[in-house]
């Protein structure tokens, strides 16, 4: 007996699901995440940055909260320290002005560089310039005599001073911060969202056939013995003796056919998403440089 052929289609199967809730379900939930992680930003700004909306109770208008500063208060350096300073050069005069000098004429006095700026008309010196910079540890001394130039005879006093420290002061500043500029905003953003599906059908059709053979034997015998005695004329004796023997055998046989299939289903789902702290939106970083631009350092008045 040929096996008949089985109904089952695993294309059908697959056919039957409903691939737009399968798969639609996962996207939708990567896009409502999405969104969800768009308002807890806006939610996390609102909050943390800014203090809560207020309401009038007469005209019912609103006012939006004003941004949350975080104040500290420093020292700030307004004058810094001095160091003392001993022998300072303080002025050099001309003592006598010699003669035959010319202007621009340049002298050394006492090691120090000095330019005749004016004289009179004998070439006498009247005025000279020199500079005072980096001049300390300088020895205060008169009738000095200058060294160089066209002329001659020119004279001038040294005089020095001693200089004391003077202490840093000091200012007590309080800076004003906008919360916001100081903390990481959360832009949380789906970069990547793989969906695996796989599905896997396993068809099997089975036949299966059972033969059964019985063979079975018995036998049994009997006995008979007859004695007669018969007299004519004389004597006569007849025995006979009978055995009977009876055989019995038992044949059968069975043959059982079996058919059917097997279906085996297994499907699976997997879900992979890949989540990145995205760039700054334009409008947000264009928010934190105006509240940049807010902060303010000014003395606490203490």
């Amino acid at each position: 007996m040929a096996n008949s052929p089985s109904n089952y289609n695993p294309g059908q199967e697959l056919s039957d699901l409903n691939f737009s809730s399968l798969i639609g379900g996962p996207l939708g939930a990567i896009v409502d995440a999405q969104s969800k992680a768009a308002l807890s930003t806006v939610d996390f700004v609102k909050s943390v940055g800014f203090t809560p909306d207020s309401e009038d109770e007469t005209t019912g208008e609103i006012t939006p909260g004003e941004p949350i500063y975080v104040s500290f208060k420093y020292p700030k350096m307004v004058q810094p320290y001095q160091p003392g300073v001993v022998d300072k050069l303080d002025e050099i005069t001309v003592k006598t002005g010699g003669s035959d000098y010319e202007v621009g004429d340049v002298l050394s006095v006492s090691g120090l560089s000095v330019t005749v700026a004016t004289i009179d008309s004998g070439g006498a010196i009247l005025t000279i310039s020199y500079s005072a910079d980096g001049t300390n540890n300088i020895t205060a001394a008169t009738d000095v005599p200058g060294i160089g130039g066209a002329g001659t005879g020119g004279e001038f006093d040294i005089t020095t001073e001693d200089i004391s420290s003077i202490p840093a002061v000091f200012e007590e500043m309080k800076l004003e911060v906008p919360i916001l500029t100081m903390m990481p905003i959360p832009f949380i953003r789906v970069e990547e969202g793989n969906i695996d599906f796989n599905a896997k059908i396993t068809s099997m059709e089975y036949s299966r056939v059972g033969t059964q053979f019985k063979f079975g034997t018995s036998a049994s015998m009997t006995n008979k013995n007859t004695n007669k005695n018969y007299s004519f004329a004389g004597s006569f004796n007849f025995n006979e003796n009978v055995n009977t023997v009876n055989l019995k055998t038992n044949i059968s046989y069975q043959r059982n056919t079996r058919q059917g299939s097997k279906v085996d289903k297994t499907f699976h789902m997997g879900v992979k998403i890949k989540v990145v702290q995205d760039e700054m939106p334009e409008g947000m970083e264009k928010l934190l440089n105006i509240l940049e631009g807010a902060i303010v350092a000014q003395p606490s008045g203490n």
